[in-house]
């Protein structure tokens, strides 16, 4: 397991994640420290992060080193920032001790970690960007309502939310969507959706 290097501003944090993390760590007082060290993990909160330039971090991963970086309130933005800087664990200053752990483990497997909620987020963006495209080509040979109502379906609505959506009777909707499930080769919602999740 790599050594372990803290750095906060604060002594509190350090005192926590000292108390949390399972294996023993060494508490960094100043950044020029970190100039010595090679193939470790350091873990620092983002308040310290804001005074240590993009060209250091980079010096510092290329001597092995992996970062951590945690944030009092976490965002997917800073987490992206983080990530295209090179950091490889990003989560919550006051996580808890499994979600620590694990970052540490993650990150020393040459992982990345994320916190859950950040993740998400990360994963909803790629399933858009997906989405979107395989939307359009499967939608292409649907009339303008028919693609319309795929969307609503895509998104979950019912049959009575696409009518009242829609201002269409209930008949009308099926009629679309017998015809929607026909030119996409699926027999029912089930397998209408599953075309989503490829």
């Amino acid at each position: 397991m790599k050594t372990i290097y803290l750095l906060s501003d604060d002594l509190l944090l350090l005192e926590r994640w000292k108390k949390l993390i399972n294996i023993e760590t060494k508490v960094i007082d100043d950044t020029e420290e970190l100039r010595t060290i090679k193939d470790s993990i350091l873990i620092v909160n983002t308040s310290v992060c804001k005074n240590i330039s993009s060209k250091f971090i980079n010096d510092f991963i290329k001597d092995q080193n992996q970062i951590i970086v945690l944030d009092n309130t976490p965002s997917f933005l800073n987490a992206k920032r983080f990530l295209d800087l090179g950091v490889k664990g990003y989560g919550n200053t006051l996580m808890t001790t499994s979600y620590l752990n694990s970052a540490i483990e993650a990150v020393s497997n040459n992982y990345v970690w994320l916190i859950p909620q950040v993740t998400t987020q990360f994963l909803k963006d790629i399933t858009k960007e997906d989405t979107a495209t395989n939307e359009k080509e499967l939608f292409e040979n649907l009339t303008k309502t028919e693609k319309t109502i795929a969307s609503l379906l895509k998104d979950g609505y019912k049959n009575t939310n696409i009518s009242e959506e829609l201002d269409i009777s209930i008949n009308t909707v099926k009629t679309h969507i017998k015809h929607i499930y026909e030119k996409l080769n699926v027999k029912d919602r089930l397998s209408f959706a599953g075309l989503f999740s490829k």
